[in-house]
């Protein structure tokens, strides 16, 4: 079982919310713009919370740590991103999962309901081996990094013709598609865009042994450079 909050629960798993900088809505968008709310007022809108499983092959090879993920919810209370910030990518994979499905109450303003957005924090703890920290690894994750195949890219979606690229590390799903993924390199302007591109390609997915499991793949996404050009001069409707 898993508490929201700063106590961790006996299963070993922790989840608590963290204040998130302001994401301005763009200019001449109509959108309402995206509110941010503090731990406590987050906490007190979330109605069903999803508690993550602990990953049984990071379970067996003492991964243990933090996933640190941001959240933008939408007017009616569902979760419309979630993106990790930060976690092994075993843990990340089910911290998304869970996430993904929580709802909130509407978060309402003088104006009605508004999107808002804020960061949880998913504390994934082997409470449960704690008497045997002495058979412990001294390091883990680099254990099982020896182990792991990494994923590749086995089918590119075709797209119109780039002429640039930018570098994003990729959390490639144990079903070989793209889960999530960060900018590593490259204009913020072309991020969404090439977000977009790599869900739409196919992947092997990672192997431990026999078994596919999520991880993170650093690649070069074509983007069109000339693309957020003609977003930035577009001129809205009248």
């Amino acid at each position: 079982m898993a508490r929201l909050g700063v106590l961790q629960a006996s299963s070993g798993l922790a989840l608590g919310l963290l204040l998130l900088p302001a994401w301005a809505a763009p200019q001449g968008d109509a959108r309402p713009q995206t509110e941010v709310l503090s731990a406590h007022e987050a906490t007190r809108l979330l109605m069903n919370q999803i508690k993550p499983d602990y990953p049984p092959i990071a379970h067996a090879n003492y991964i243990e740590g933090q996933v640190q993920m941001e959240l933008i919810i939408d007017a009616d209370g569902h979760v419309r991103r979630a993106h990790v910030l930060r976690g092994h990518p075993l843990l990340a994979a089910s911290a998304l999962k869970a996430i993904r499905r929580w709802v909130y109450r509407p978060f309402v303003t003088a104006a009605g309901p508004a999107p808002f957005s804020t960061q949880v924090r998913v504390v994934f703890d082997l409470r449960d081996l704690h008497q045997q920290r002495d058979r412990f690894p001294t390091s883990p994750e680099q254990d099982l990094e020896r182990q792991v195949r990494p994923p590749a890219v086995i089918e590119r979606s075709r797209v119109s013709p780039a002429d640039s690229s930018i570098r994003m590390r990729v959390l490639v799903g144990d079903d070989g598609h793209a889960i999530d993924s960060t900018l590593v390199a490259g204009p913020v302007a072309f991020f969404e865009s090439a977000q977009h591109t790599v869900t739409q390609w196919r992947f092997q997915p990672a192997r431990w042994g026999n078994l596919a499991v999520p991880w993170y793949l650093d690649l070069d996404v074509p983007v069109d450079s000339r693309e957020p050009i003609r977003a930035a001069i577009r001129i809205p409707k009248s």
